[in-house]
């Protein structure tokens, strides 16, 4: 992480909405039905450079993560990470992805393939369940 670079994060507003649509797309993910407000961006020098979200829909996930591709490998993804942790107030933090690393050193445990289709419902009425390249993985926060 370089902690040279100065990024702020905050809370995106209605007018972010164009930039984070962009920083996702980039990556072919998609906003869904998350609310503008549950993202939260990653800013430079009044430049939006990443973007991420939690959602609360089935359990309390990292529904989208990103970084503008200029912007990668300069520790904005790990903050944004840190924020969001900060910002939840549930007992776990859930994520599927197709980059485990990234979510491993930010201290995510891997879970059984299987967990997802008790966890989200898209998952369980997918057709490639079975051939998925998602990982789940899982940050315990608050133990009861």
């Amino acid at each position: 992480m370089n902690e040279n670079v100065h990024v702020a994060i905050r809370g995106a507003e209605a007018s972010d909405r164009r930039s984070v649509e962009g920083i996702v797309g980039t990556y072919f993910l998609d906003i869904d039905d998350v609310p503008m407000e549950d993202f939260i961006v990653a800013e430079m020098d009044g430049k939006i450079v990443g973007v991420a979200a939690v959602s609360e829909k089935e359990c309390c996930e990292v529904h989208s993560i990103a970084v503008h591709p200029t912007y990668r490998g300069l520790g904005i993804g790990s903050k944004m990470i840190s924020r969001l942790i900060e910002d939840v107030s549930h007992e776990r933090l859930y994520v599927r992805t197709t980059s485990p690393i990234f979510f491993k050193k930010m201290g995510f445990v891997e879970l059984p393939m299987s967990e997802k289709a008790s966890l989200w419902q898209d998952c369980r009425e997918c057709d490639r369940y079975d051939n998925c390249k998602q990982y789940v993985l899982c940050m315990v926060l608050n133990e009861v």
